[in-house]
């Protein structure tokens, strides 16, 4: 078998899990985006640092070139040279006055400078400072007019000049100080924040150059790492190649237009091109029919458009593809989508099924040649079947007209013995017309109503004596829920448990042979999964042999001294009746252990039919509608049948929350409530029921169960019950009761002391007793009052059922872990069935345990405990011994 590509998606996990410790961690990049984040923002900081460092300099070489402090001290200067020009043209007339208008415009301009430098008017801000300059000014604007005017006006003018100006010096002075005060303390608040400036600049320097140090490590680190991944990348490239190089299945890659972009040499050979030749160009011009590109073309565009009826990812199509020479030849391909840049690519892997293909012709071939040689051997048995047939009644027919001749003795041990041999014949003969008959197709089914619980029962009765000549034991039960109205071909089904039964009795010597029936658990909801098991303990069939089991002539061999008899067609009819119901059969086995065998059928569920007649009750009595609420099944289907059997009407239900919801829409003459049930128990629903607004609030409600205490009758009352019924039924007292109870209705409650229902005994109950107990291990005229009240096969169903929870009350009771609350309500769920069947002496223990389990003496029920397993053994075996047909395996 050739070896199989591998798939994209398998390509791409194999790659990451191949190199695992190129997979960029979440630590890491968040790791590179934090250094990049403070890099960023430490660049930031700098810039702007810096720039406020660049800011405080210029205005540092803005008052450097204004040269404040100078000037301040110069306008106390000019001031002095003024003043001292005016006094020297005052004292002498014939002064040129030329140097008082120089002095004048010189301290003129040194005040017009500071009125207009910015520099000067931060000093606003100084009242000192604004008042003297304003006084300056004032006396500046007076004169200005008289210095420029004729030299007679201005000397007239001196005098007033001289006194106007008398306050100049200590203005200027003012100017001065305030000035140079103000600019010092300006200074050095401008170098306490150039320092602070400076220092942060410092410190985001440092932090800019250790974050950029740590991101080039980073980026060297990753550089590093995408170095070796695309080594690594490279090195899985080379080997993915090598891989598909060497692959026997074709790879081919094609765009969205179906051109060709890769094709492994597999394809080369499989289709007979180069891949120089047909890159590039279109697939579907040369790789597949004619006829059949137009189809492939629009397969392609419903892939690239990612509709929901494509193919691609769903596994293998069978197709024909073309090779170079034209010819077609089968082949499956796997179709996958990519992404490559901004275009979706599909990747076909490509398999040759041409001698697959040539097998499975082969296989034909050799099936229908198999087939006719079949039918012929079918034909040749029916045939040959018949032909046997025919003098075998004759000679069988005559031995038993033979007979009646009155032969001696030895004839007629000669006559019985043949008679035998006879009917053997026509079994084996009976067996190959059935085969016959299947292998030709007849296999016509009869689907009707079956009762799987009364088919099983007659097949177990109609098998025990076969059984027992082997000196096995032949019982059935139902696992789990019974399942028991089906419809299906009964005597198809019975057929294929005769043959399996047949087959475990054979086959086992001293042993045990179980059937069981199990519905299984399945979605359908028409149909339910019914198994069928015959389980043995004999000898088991070896490993090689049980895949042939199911063959026509194949029997077990004689490894334990023996040749059962038989053709060997048994199992192969069964095998053949099953699959035609549309069931499975099997089996499992171990040699010298035992064998289980199984079949599975679907079964529809049946209706039990109606029955032919119903008791009609005595004109003086009335038929009642009842609820029975009981959890036992074998309690709850016996009082159903001893009410309906009176001619009444019995709906029963398995918990008082199921009655509940019953008591909300139908309308009940009486409620017979057990008192221990689990989900809601009866003292629960009897008070739900009562509170409701539902039709049975004032319905009598009986407390039905086998073990009420007497502190817990008064209980009862005053929760809303009527009285109280102990199980056992009893049919006279029971009938009586529910009359009287249903006349009386709530407004009259029973004594619960009166409504005991106990079995009463006569001079003619033939008891059977126990030495060990005062009570008889089996009341004889309970089991048969109770017996004759119902069909024989449902007494016998029930019975059956009882002994299998007697053996799981045995074997909880005995196991090495004993979980005491489940063996409890066992108890007392049997303490009911067990007054059922007469069985005193268990009831009376069942009670006694029951009773210390509600007053919480677990000392008390540890000791009743010891006495059950012995007691149930004597209690079962009277009662088999009472019906033989109930099993006692």
């Amino acid at each position: 078998m050739t070896a199989r590509g591998p798939s994209p998606m398998s390509l791409q996990r194999g790659i990451k899990d191949a190199f695992p410790q190129f997979q960029t961690s979440k630590w890491r990049r968040v790791f590179g985006a934090t250094l990049v984040a403070c890099a960023a923002a430490l660049s930031v900081v700098a810039a702007f640092t810096a720039y406020e460092v660049l800011t405080n300099f210029r205005e540092f070489r803005t008052e450097a070139s204004d040269n404040i402090e100078w000037s301040l001290a110069q306008t106390e200067l000019e001031t002095r040279d003024f003043t001292a020009a005016l006094e020297t043209a005052m004292l002498d007339p014939e002064d040129d006055l030329d140097r008082l208008r120089l002095r004048y415009d010189i301290f003129y301009s040194r005040i017009l400078t500071m009125l207009n430098s910015p520099n000067y008017q931060r000093l606003n801000v100084t009242p000192e400072f604004e008042g003297a300059l304003q006084r300056v000014r004032r006396f500046l604007d007076s004169s200005v007019a008289l210095i420029d005017g004729p030299d007679a006006d201005l000397r007239a003018a001196l005098p007033l000049l001289a006194e106007q100006s008398g306050h100049l010096r200590n203005d200027t002075r003012t100017l001065s100080l305030k000035g140079l005060t103000y600019f010092a303390e300006h200074a050095d608040d401008r170098r306490e924040r150039v320092t602070g400036t400076l220092l942060r600049l410092t410190f985001s320097a440092v932090l800019l150059v250790a974050a950029l140090v740590a991101l080039i490590i980073h980026v060297f680190s990753l550089y590093r790492r995408t170095h070796e991944h695309n080594q690594a990348i490279e090195q899985a490239n080379d080997r993915m190649n090598t891989i598909l190089t060497a692959s026997f299945d074709g790879v081919m890659v094609i765009d969205s237009a179906a051109r060709v972009l890769e094709f492994n040499k597999a394809c080369e050979v499989m289709f007979q091109h180069h891949f120089e030749d047909i890159k590039g160009r279109n697939f579907l011009d040369f790789g597949v029919a004619a006829d059949k590109r137009a189809q492939h073309a629009k397969a392609l565009e419903r892939i690239i458009a990612q509709q929901a009826n494509h193919v691609a990812g769903t596994g293998p199509i069978r197709m024909d593809a073309q090779r170079g020479d034209g010819t077609l030849f089968p082949v499956e391909v796997s179709l996958e989508t990519a992404q490559e840049d901004d275009r979706i690519i599909v990747i076909a892997f490509i398999h040759d099924i041409s001698d697959r293909i040539a097998a499975e012709h082969e296989l034909v071939r050799a099936r229908d040649s198999a087939l006719a040689g079949e039918k012929a051997k079918a034909e040749f048995l029916t045939v040959m079947s018949h032909e046997i047939r025919t003098p075998l009644n004759g000679l069988l027919g005559n031995l038993s007209l033979l007979n009646d001749t009155a032969p001696d003795d030895t004839q007629l041990r000669y006559i019985r013995n043949m008679e035998i041999s006879g009917r053997v014949l026509m079994r084996h003969v009976d067996t190959v017309l059935n085969i016959a008959r299947y292998e030709a197709g007849v296999t016509a089914v009869s689907v009707a109503d079956t009762d799987l619980t009364m088919m099983l029962q007659e097949l177990v009765d109609s098998q025990l004596s076969a059984a027992t000549a082997h000196g096995s034991a032949l019982s059935w039960r139902w696992e789990g829920t019974p399942f028991p109205w089906v419809r299906t071909d009964r005597a198809a089904v019975e057929q294929v448990l005769l043959n399996l039964i047949g087959n475990a009795i054979k086959f086992t010597e001293n042993g045990a042979i179980t059937i069981e029936a199990e519905a299984l658990p399945d979605d359908d909801h028409t149909m339910t999964l019914v198994e069928f098991r015959v389980i043995d303990n004999g000898v088991g069939i070896a490993e090689d042999r049980i895949a042939r089991v199911f063959e026509d002539f194949v029997t077990n061999d004689s490894t334990y001294g023996r040749v059962p008899g038989g053709t060997g067609l048994g199992l192969g009819i069964a095998s053949r009746i099953v699959k035609t119901l549309g069931g499975d059969i099997g089996v499992e086995s171990t040699q010298g252990v035992g064998s289980v065998f199984w079949f599975r059928l679907p079964l529809e569920k049946g209706d039990r039919p109606s029955e032919a007649t119903v008791p009609t009750p005595s004109t003086d009595q009335m038929p009642l509608n009842i609820l029975v609420v009981e959890d036992n099944i074998i309690n709850c289907e016996l009082t159903e049948e001893i009410l309906i059997n009176e001619g009444n009407t019995a709906t029963c239900v398995n918990n008082g929350l199921e009655a509940l919801e019953y008591a909300k829409v139908h309308k009940y003459d009486l409620i017979l409530m057990d008192i221990s049930m689990p989900v809601m128990d009866g003292l629960q629903a009897t008070v739900a029921i009562r509170n409701s607004d539902g039709p049975n609030t004032d319905t009598p409600i009986i407390a039905f169960s086998a073990n009420i205490l007497p502190a817990e009758r008064e209980r009862l009352l005053a929760h809303g019950m009527d009285g109280f019924l102990a199980k056992p039924l009893n049919r006279t007292a029971l009938q009586e009761r529910l009359q009287q109870a249903y006349a009386d209705g709530r407004d009259h409650p029973q004594d619960l002391d009166d409504i005991t229902g106990e079995t009463v005994h006569t001079d003619e109950t033939e008891d059977i007793f126990d030495t060990n107990s005062p009570y008889p291990l089996l009341d004889i005229l309970a089991f048969q009052n109770n017996r004759t009240g119902l069909p024989d096969a449902t007494f016998q169903r029930l019975l059956s059922r009882f002994v299998d929870e007697g053996d799981a009350l045995n074997a909880a009771i005995t196991a090495p872990y004993r979980n005491s609350s489940k063996v409890a309500r066992m108890c007392h769920d049997l303490a009911g069935a067990s007054a059922v069947f007469g069985a005193r002496a268990y009831h009376e223990r069942l009670i006694t345990a029951d009773t210390a389990t509600k007053q919480n003496d677990t000392a008390a029920f540890e000791n009743e405990l010891t006495t059950l397993p012995a007691l149930w053994r004597k209690t079962r075996a009277a009662l088999i011994a009472q019906v033989p047909a109930v099993s006692d395996g």
